[in-house]
């Protein structure tokens, strides 16, 4: 055996084998890679918004911190946690996927056990007046910033960008199967979450969190995970070439044109044969193209409406007169499952139709859930009100969050993709720190949440028609 296959993951070693003594076509791993992905996104969730929420108001009876307070505190942690995923995109491509993962599944398990003892040491030293007040609030940001930075942050971006080194004409499809984990954690957790602040208290429930990211992500990268296609023979979906967007060659050309997901679906003629090496953006280059601004503008937008929509639920459901931990969990639950729902057929939708489309459908999508949201404390049904807003926010983010990784992979190549998808994740998580502080400083301005969530739409629209102006991006002239 050679030291490279003493490298490769347990499982990979076995399915190749088994494929070579049975004289059969070995099985593509980017399948499995898809279910290891699918695993590690879930296991982000102890830094999401959505978990961070449904512990609110546990927390700020906990530690007597208000609401802006504590949205403060999730500010300053995300804003810093968002420093570094650049760097972690380039650590992934320098040392390989399967390290990176490794070594911060295992720090975000570590962080949900540090959030409860930091708050505890607070508690357990006796500090007098505002001093206390302080150390709680100091505390509680350096837990949120290890929970944001490892979990919606740094996890995250490391699963996307797996996944991305072995899909790019399926990405779409296989990226909606990839965030299949996320709804359904979507509908479960914060209903399991609450259940379990009630019986055990909210430490030891952010605790629990951090046993189960480790017993799910450790796990999976030590037996399943394998860096790149290359690394057991293969080439990305499956093909039987190696594919355009993975070579390291320096000879570029412009983009072609046509590019797949920008106009319909790839014919099979078109899948015999290579196709010429296309360029590989490096992030300066994407940064420099239309295309990667007006993405990026999007995803930040729904990244701070999204935010708030989940990380607020509880006081939202509040300003509406109905029981804010319950009918929280139960308009999470509408979140998770339509976007469960949606999911595969999205993934269909990005794999064959210009993605400026459907760019411009989900803002107008987003406008139309502030709207809804913004008007249910005027209506008789306050509650079948917030349901549909949740509703319609499933469809807009779901769609959206989508098209990202495709549109970024297929428009400037995959040599770069982990710097270029981590400055984007960067932007993103800059969106979600100052969304749920934004919405509760106007929320503490004009008593409740209507007029935020109505500007919110008028820059959703706007953003929406600009959508409607992407097109794939031209090498830079020194490369052609």
């Amino acid at each position: 055996m050679t030291e490279a296959e003493k490298q490769l993951a347990p499982l990979a070693r076995a399915l190749r084998n088994r494929s070579a003594n049975g004289n059969r076509k070995p099985l593509f791993y980017g399948w499995v890679m898809l279910g290891v992905t699918t695993l590690t996104t879930m296991a982000t969730s102890p830094g999401q918004s959505f978990v961070v929420g449904a512990f609110s108001e546990a927390i700020r009876a906990d530690l007597q911190i208000s609401l802006q307070e504590f949205a403060g505190a999730y500010m300053i942690a995300t804003f810093v946690a968002s420093l570094p995923l650049t760097l972690v995109g380039r650590l992934s491509d320098r040392l390989g996927t399967r390290v990176v993962m490794g070594g911060v599944g295992f720090l975000l398990g570590l962080a949900c056990v540090i959030i409860g003892l930091l708050s505890f040491a607070v508690q357990s030293v006796e500090l007098t007046g505002q001093i206390d007040h302080y150390a709680a609030l100091i505390a509680l940001t350096i837990s949120f910033f290890l929970l944001r930075f490892l979990g919606q942050g740094a996890l995250g971006l490391v699963s996307s960008h797996s996944l991305a080194m072995w899909f790019e004409r399926r990405l779409g499809f296989v990226e909606a199967i990839r965030h299949l984990g996320m709804p359904l954690a979507l509908a479960i957790l914060p209903w399991a979450i609450v259940d379990s602040i009630d019986a055990i208290g909210w430490k030891i429930t952010y605790a629990a969190l951090g046993i189960l990211v480790l017993v799910i992500v450790l796990p999976l990268v030590a037996i399943a995970h394998v860096n790149r296609p290359e690394d057991l023979g293969q080439h990305v979906d499956a093909d039987p070439f190696e594919h355009p967007h993975h070579t390291h060659s320096e000879t570029n050309i412009e983009l072609d044109a046509p590019s797949i997901g920008d106009a319909g679906d790839m014919h099979a003629s078109s899948l015999r044969t290579p196709k010429v090496a296309r360029h590989q953006f490096t992030l300066k280059e994407a940064m420099r193209t239309p295309g990667y601004w007006i993405v990026t503008a999007s995803m930040v937008l729904s990244a701070a409406v999204g935010t708030a929509f989940v990380f607020h639920a509880q006081p939202m459901m509040s300003d509406l007169g109905l029981k804010p931990e319950r009918t929280a969990a139960a308009v999470l639950a509408t979140l998770g499952v339509i976007s469960l729902i949606t999911s595969i057929p999205f993934g269909y939708l990005i794999d064959r139709f210009r993605p400026r489309y459907l760019l411009a459908i989900s803002g107008f999508l987003l406008a139309g859930a502030c709207l809804l949201y913004a008007a249910a404390g005027r209506t008789s049904s306050p509650a079948l009100i917030a349901h549909a807003s949740y509703f319609i926010l499933a469809l807009a983010q779901g769609l959206l969050f989508l098209l990202a990784s495709p549109i970024f992979a297929r428009y400037y190549g995959r040599t770069h993709h982990g710097a270029i998808r981590g400055s984007l994740t960067t932007f993103m998580v800059i969106g979600t720190s100052a969304g749920p502080f934004v919405f509760a400083a106007v929320r503490a301005f004009t008593g409740d949440f209507a007029a935020i969530y109505t500007i919110s739409a008028v820059v959703a629209v706007v953003l929406a028609i600009w959508a409607t102006r992407l097109n794939p991006p031209v090498a830079p002239a020194h490369s052609v």
